[in-house]
């Protein structure tokens, strides 16, 4: 029987689950040995275990605080030199896990902040603090797929709020996985058609 590559669709997010978590690893075979070991330490729930560009395994995972906190560090452990980022969202924003798998809010009147990162991890991280800093949604996130394991998304809102929100999204991601932040006040429509906003 040939084998198949795992799908992931959106998890059941009612209610949310308290925490969010997530780690990168360089090695396929090594990230799938990190999610038996983390799935056999704790009851988190994985909600995404698959390979992204370039060749590293993305794997996401929710439930209680402490279960996705002990099954983190068992992953990460396991990873060992091979991980290269890792997230830790206690409390995430209510419309962060929902935007990882597509449910994503419409583009409200106002501005646009974009924000680019080198890696998924630093990118749900950064998106998270920038919806808990000012009053923005997100209206576009991709992670790592066909892009060089890169992650990109985009807020909308007031001006003030969206460069509120990318002023966070730098300090979150950190000089280490920031690539880089735009901000476009009053986008055009033919602009957010394109991007099919």
């Amino acid at each position: 029987m040939p084998l198949q590559t795992p799908r992931f669709p959106a998890p059941t997010l009612t209610p949310l689950p308290e925490c969010l978590g997530g780690l990168e690893v360089q090695s396929i075979p090594r990230g799938l040995v990190a999610v038996d070991a983390l799935v056999k330490k704790a009851a988190s729930r994985v909600v995404m275990a698959r390979p992204v560009s370039p060749g590293r395994m993305l794997i996401l995972i929710d439930g209680s605080v402490a279960e996705v906190e002990e099954s983190l560090e068992e992953a990460w452990r396991v990873a060992g030199d091979l991980g290269v980022d890792r997230l830790f969202l206690p409390y995430a924003h209510a419309l962060l896990e929902p935007a990882v798998f597509g449910t994503l809010p419409s583009m409200p009147d106002g501005s646009m902040g974009l924000v680019e990162t080198d890696t998924a991890c630093a990118g749900i991280r950064a998106c998270d603090a920038a919806m808990k800093a000012a009053e923005v949604v997100p209206v576009a996130l991709h992670l790592s797929v066909g892009i060089g394991g890169k992650c990109w998304y985009a807020l909308g809102g007031d001006l003030h709020e969206v460069q509120a929100a990318v002023a966070a999204s730098r300090e979150a991601a950190g000089e280490a996985h920031l690539l880089s932040t735009e901000v476009i006040p009053n986008p055009h429509p033919e602009f957010l058609q394109a991007l099919g906003l």
